[in-house]
């Protein structure tokens, strides 16, 4: 038989959380232990201090957030973009997370704007949620200058 370690964050878990910890929390306390705490929270996007807290089970805000941002970051493959094609989901993640944040003139953003807001990966969590159609992926995305517009006239 081999020697089970436990790290100090399981044994807390374990203590807030009972023995049925979620798949997402031990996803958590593993990257955690496999860097620091910082590093974590911070590609999250969430505090140290909130990392902390949800290992603890003493977390004011949105468990289903944190939940949904350790399984879209570490947890998940690849998924399919309408917009751009197979990107990971963390990537998927930082461009819902750019168009919630407010709208720029930046063409990639602007195009992200576009397919983000109609993607069902986007949609709120309401029932009505998977009756939204997927975006037509056979739209060819063309950006042209206005120089060169100008250059043809």
């Amino acid at each position: 038989m081999g020697n089970l370690i436990i790290s100090d964050r399981e044994i807390v878990a374990q203590d807030a959380w009972g023995d049925e910890i979620p798949d997402w929390i031990m996803t958590l306390i593993r990257e955690c232990d496999g860097s620091s705490q910082n590093k974590v929270a911070t590609r999250l996007g969430i505090s140290a201090a909130a990392v902390s807290q949800v290992i603890r089970k003493s977390y004011q805000g949105s468990y289903d957030n944190v939940a949904m941002r350790v399984r879209e970051i570490y947890m998940s493959g690849d998924i399919e973009c309408p917009a751009i094609g197979e990107i990971a989901s963390e990537i998927c993640l930082h461009w819902r997370d750019e168009i919630r944040r407010g709208t720029s003139s930046d063409p990639q953003r602007v195009l992200m704007t576009r397919f983000c807001r109609k993607c069902p990966r986007n949609a709120p969590k309401s029932s009505g949620a998977r009756d939204i159609a997927t975006p037509e992926t056979d739209v060819k995305l063309v950006f042209k200058s206005r120089r060169f517009a100008d250059a043809k006239s």
